[in-house]
């Protein structure tokens, strides 16, 4: 690794592109990289994937992994930080890595590929970042005439040329595993060997959405819901709810595919024409789904400038301060969104834990954010900055709960009408006829990265479990929730450990909501070419079992996963 860019090597200079800057971003984060007094556990999140474990390693296991956990673990994240010479500007840019734990009869076996899809093609080829991302923009084709160069400046951009790098999450559409990020496009992998199949799958092509969540939500029966943005409609942008049902057996012998039978349940108008809100998650009960419109969105005009300047998506993404958060909710009977604004004083949230209905009132968990900077936090070159700088912010969400009262209608003017017993979550109507909501903190301290039991998904719980990012100085604690009490349990890893989030696996013939195991992936700051599984009973979060993987290459930090137990044909998360 260099810490200069070889003159030979430099990218062509282009109209609207400040290369200079670019190349000084490159050089700083390289040098951030071999800063020998950079934190060890920073370097963890800009680990480079340089040999996948394509032949699956088996673990060494101290303690016992239960009988009963048998089936893989899957998990996506970012794990290509740097094509060539050339360095992404933001972690959530890095080129896809699929991870898979598979266990059975006591025993775990590893293995990882570098998903193998169009944009990672192309920058290998390359040797540099030719495809666009969140954050990070390409160089000019190096093959381009000056005027070329100069007119590709002025062309809007093809939806069909969106990335594929699907870098966030993975699930299952019937019987087929699927890479996810939050474009229109979606890659499958082979559940076994995570080698990447066919071409990728644009959704686009099915519905008429230019994007989808990489947190969708399955059904009893494995039907997927989704929501999704819509920006060419002749209403302009609009938030969609949709739904991909399990593969159906036609009289004739043929099946249709979850894509093939995909459907728009509902449309909802954005609260800006020219800034549909941005949401990385949506939350659903018995009947209704549930968007939560935070006042941080991509401008249009933003979007169309920055194309011409040669900017990034994120730069188009603007934060309206002052304005109110809503809670739009969808009747799932019948596609039509409840005529009643719900409102708080302005939080911002990527993760929904769970929503259900009591009493005639919708509770809705989430992890909320004061301001919009934990996106900022995650710049390469913020990430390389010592901790109190720029990461104070970061992973500081809070677990709180909202309440929404549904029987609006009727209610009197500046009254609580929450009447949940022990609720402290507030719920006022005003003059103007919306409902405002006060939070209630469900416990003390701080989450992200929620998991549930995914039965409960939908319906009363009771368990949270998360993990801690305390400024960076506790990346290593697993926390268990108590929604009721408020009550945690916590399991520390070693202080050189990296955790990632824990997926709740539930024991067969379980009657309890927290019968059954956490899995987490744990990363060690001081050795590379390992990785580690823990399994803790997730009743009393104390540890199981800890396995330990030696690995072909670098494993890098992952985001989100989930689950497939052997014999079910339904993978919830």
């Amino acid at each position: 690794m260099s810490s200069s860019i070889a003159p030979e090597q430099q990218a062509p200079r282009a109209v609207g592109l400040n290369v200079e800057e670019t190349e000084k971003t490159c050089r700083n984060i390289v040098e951030g990289v071999l800063n020998p007094k950079l934190d060890k556990l920073t370097k963890v999140f800009l680990r480079t994937t340089d040999k996948a474990t394509n032949v699956p390693a088996k673990g060494i296991v101290q303690g016992e992994i239960p009988s009963w956990v048998e089936g893989n673990l899957y998990r996506d994240g970012p794990g290509v930080f740097n094509i060539g010479d050339t360095w992404y500007k933001h972690f959530f840019d890095g080129m896809a890595v699929i991870h898979k734990f598979h266990i059975k009869n006591g025993e775990a076996h590893y293995n990882s590929r570098i998903l193998e899809s169009n944009s990672y093609q192309k920058n290998a080829s390359a040797n540099r970042i030719v495809c666009d991302e969140f954050a990070t923009r390409s160089y000019p084709d190096l093959c381009m005439t000056t005027m070329q160069k100069f007119m590709s400046h002025f062309t809007l951009p093809n939806l069909d040329d969106t990335t594929d790098n699907c870098a966030v999450n993975v699930g299952y559409y019937g019987d087929r595993l699927f890479a996810m990020t939050e474009t229109n496009m979606m890659r499958e992998i082979d559940p076994n060997t995570l080698q990447t199949i066919g071409e990728r799958t644009n959704i686009s092509k099915y519905l008429a959405v230019n994007m989808a969540t990489a947190h969708p939500h399955i059904g009893p029966d494995g039907t997927v819901y989704n929501m999704g943005n819509s920006y060419m409609g002749s209403k302009g942008p609009t938030y969609n709810v949709i739904q991909f049902p399990p593969p159906k057996t036609q009289p004739d012998g043929t099946v249709l595919s979850p894509m093939e039978q995909a459907s728009v349940v509902a449309t909802l108008p954005c609260q800006w024409k020219f800034q549909p809100g941005y949401y990385h998650s949506f939350s659903m009960t018995e009947n209704y789904f549930i968007l939560i419109e935070q006042p941080m969105g991509m401008s249009v005009p933003k979007l169309l400038y920055n194309t011409v300047m040669h900017k990034s998506l994120l730069d188009a993404i603007v934060v309206t301060p002052d304005a109110p958060t809503r809670f739009r909710l969808v009747n799932r009977k019948d596609g039509k969104e409840v005529d009643c604004v719900f409102q708080a004083d302005t939080f911002y949230t990527f993760h929904q834990i769970n929503a259900y209905e009591e009493e005639g009132q919708v509770i809705v968990d989430i992890v909320a954010y004061e301001d919009a900077d934990v996106i900022q936090s995650l710049w390469l070159e913020n990430v390389l900055k010592p901790v109190g700088e720029t990461q104070d912010y970061a992973m500081d969400g809070l677990p709180q709960r909202y309440v929404l009262p549904m029987n609006y209608k009727e209610a009197p003017v500046d009254t609580n009408l929450i009447n949940l017993k022990d609720s402290k979550a507030r719920a006022v109507k005003t003059k103007s006829g919306k409902i405002h909501c006060y939070h209630e903190a469900i416990a003390e301290g701080r989450l992200e990265m929620p998991r549930i039991n995914y039965k409960y998904n939908a319906k009363k719980y009771q368990y949270i479990y998360g993990f801690i990012a305390d400024n960076g100085k506790n990346s290593g604690k697993l926390v268990k929730v108590d929604a009721k009490t408020g009550k945690r349990l916590m399991w520390q890893a070693d202080k050189k450990v990296c955790i990632s989030e824990p997926v709740f696996v539930e024991r067969p013939e379980a009657t309890e909501e927290d019968d059954g195991v956490l899995l987490a992936s744990l990363l060690h700051e001081d050795y590379e070419k390992m990785v580690q599984l823990v399994v803790l009973d997730a009743r009393t979060m104390e540890q199981l079992a800890l396995v330990t993987f030696a690995t072909m290459g670098t494993v890098t930090k992952d985001l989100h996963g989930m689950f497939a137990q052997t014999g079910n044909t339904v993978h919830g998360y």
